[in-house]
């Protein structure tokens, strides 16, 4: 039997975690990628969003340790801070600063490019996985005989040499939100797959600090910082959140086409104006390491292979490449690695040679998107000015969503299991069972009897951390 091949477009996140998937299938994977990979955790042209702050998820935690064995080892070895969000962020609500206290989810928290760079350095020792750098991809070789079929991927080398096709059983598109696929599919004459956009018109500023421990104030129990905004008075949020090496990333997202400076001076001034000048604060003990980086590419955009007329045998599309998310909600990378292992079980079940699994891939994959997409537009359908088309379930069910994310601070059992939901460690359906509704209900039903003035703390500056 001929050797297998697959080839993966794009080293990001996704991508690596499907070329190590992929790697239990195939004889060789080839993953091809328009960079070259710094040596170490450092940032590269074609992930200009990695500069920003990055959430891994509890449940990415757990996957990535699975895909790839001794990552949680080697990231806390270099440095990554292990994080209880309930006890160690200083978190300002909506309506006030939420109480600390420590809920049933630890997460890591590190620099994108640390993340990445541990994948990949992990991805390498993978004997049947080759990666190719500074090297574009340029469109499908593809057959034609009862239907479509992409037969490999023609490459133009960025450093020069000439164009050359590599052959595969298997192409992956993990080229992320600005994938050029749709493009490449059109050209060949067929429909690409039909899109659904949710556009909150949010945008992100973020700025690199080096931190001093021995200038904080021993009182400043906290770790990261988290400030809500509030659409009709604060259209800013703030958050801080701590990296290794004793740095901190301090990002503003404006909401509703309200975006943050990009200005050095500008940025440093507008954080005085937060609800809170607690980040503000934190700046001025700091030293700045980097200037303001900015991004608005964060629209939420499915495109709908699941519902895709056309067929293109040998070819998938995983994580943001199908699916991406406000990057504000942090679902990117756990969702792009459980894309992956979709992809595996899918070929688990069909093999390597069944022309039915891609669409069986992209319908299983799209069953669980349907998941983080719900509950990213659900949150930004709350934001004035949102433009796209909402579905009815999203009508009914928003503001039960909202009514449980404000009593989510007032009763640790509703935190716990919105906090589960969050980290995708359960599905949206778990905030509807009975035993969570009633303690729902109980919750909102103290606000109700409390009237108006029901309020947590609204100073300036967090409450003190619980002792004992």
């Amino acid at each position: 039997m001929a050797n297998t091949h697959a080839i993966v477009i794009g080293g990001s996140m996704a991508g690596l975690c499907a070329a190590r998937v992929l790697a239990r299938f195939y004889d060789k994977v080839t993953v091809i990628d328009r960079d070259a990979y710094p040596a170490g955790a450092h940032e590269r042209p074609g992930v200009p969003q990695s500069r920003h702050v990055h959430a891994l998820l509890m449940r990415g935690r757990l996957e990535l340790n699975r895909l790839f064995p001794g990552f949680e080892q080697a990231m806390l070895e270099r440095g990554a801070i292990e994080i209880n969000f309930g006890r160690d962020f200083a978190a300002l609500r909506a309506d006030g600063w939420a109480e600390p206290r420590p809920n049933t989810i630890t997460t890591l928290f590190a620099s994108r490019v640390l993340i990445e760079a541990t994948v990949r350095e992990l991805c390498r020792q993978v004997a049947n996985v080759e990666l190719i750098e500074r090297a574009e991809a340029i469109g499908f070789e593809t057959i034609r005989g009862d239907s479509h079929r992409v037969a490999g991927v023609k490459v133009s080398p960025r450093d020069g040499g000439g164009a050359f096709t590599l052959n595969g059983d298997l192409v992956v598109d993990a080229s992320g939100r600005t994938t050029k696929i749709p493009s490449w599919i059109e050209a060949m004459g067929m429909q690409a797959p039909p899109e659904t956009v949710v556009d909150s018109h949010t945008g992100y500023a973020s700025r690199w600090y080096k931190v001093n421990p021995q200038r904080r104030p021993k009182e400043w129990w906290w770790k990261g910082i988290w400030i809500d905004p509030i659409a009709e008075e604060f259209s800013t949020a703030g958050v801080l959140f701590p990296v290794e090496g004793n740095r901190m990333i301090v990002t503003m997202a404006g909401i509703g086409g309200h975006y943050p400076p990009s200005d050095d001076g500008e940025f440093t001034a507008k954080l005085a104006h937060l609800r809170s000048p607690i980040i503000a604060e934190e700046v001025a003990l700091a030293e700045p390491m980097s200037q303001v980086y900015s991004y608005r590419q964060m629209a939420n955009r499915w495109r709908h292979y699941e519902k895709w007329g056309a067929r293109l045998d040998g070819f998938v599309a995983i994580g943001d490449s199908a699916c991406a998310f406000n990057p504000v909600y942090g679902q990117g990378m756990t969702s792009g690695a459980l894309s992956a292992l979709i992809l595996g079980d899918c070929l688990e079940k069909s093999g390597v040679n069944d022309a039915e699994m891609p669409r069986r891939f992209f319908e299983a994959q799209a069953r669980f998107q349907a998941e983080p997409w719900g509950l990213a537009t659900s949150a930004d359908f709350r934001i004035p000015g949102t433009d796209g088309k909402r579905a009815l379930i999203s009508r009914v069910l928003d503001p039960l969503f909202g009514k449980m994310f404000q009593v989510g601070d007032d009763d640790p059992a509703i935190a716990d299991r919105i906090g589960e939901v969050i980290n995708m460690m359960k599905p949206p359906s778990a905030l509807f069972e009975p035993s969570t509704l009633r303690l729902i209900a109980k919750a909102w039903s103290r606000r109700l009897i409390k009237g108006p003035r029901y309020r947590r703390s609204s100073a300036a500056m967090p409450p003190p951390a619980l002792q004992g």
